[in-house]
């Protein structure tokens, strides 16, 4: 999956990948060295995300969009 998360208008891109296992969904989320700076300064460490992630995926709580064809 790809993604971002938007915190104070800024968006923060993320890629990753989202499977069902025994006991529920997980995320594996993969951030630039950039984005990994941000989301630190922004949940005080990459775990915290990770956690606000993984629930987030668990209530429903996120928008999927299918990605818009260029046309060239």
């Amino acid at each position: 999956m790809r993604g971002f998360i938007e915190v104070g208008g800024e968006r923060i891109p993320f890629k990753g990948i989202a499977y069902g296992r025994y006991g529920g969904q997980n995320v594996a989320p993969r951030l630039s060295p950039k984005a990994k700076k941000r989301v630190r300064e922004v949940f005080g460490g990459l775990s915290k995300f990770e956690e606000d992630l993984q629930k987030k995926l668990v209530r429903g709580d996120f928008d999927v969009q299918p990605p818009t064809e260029s046309k060239g």
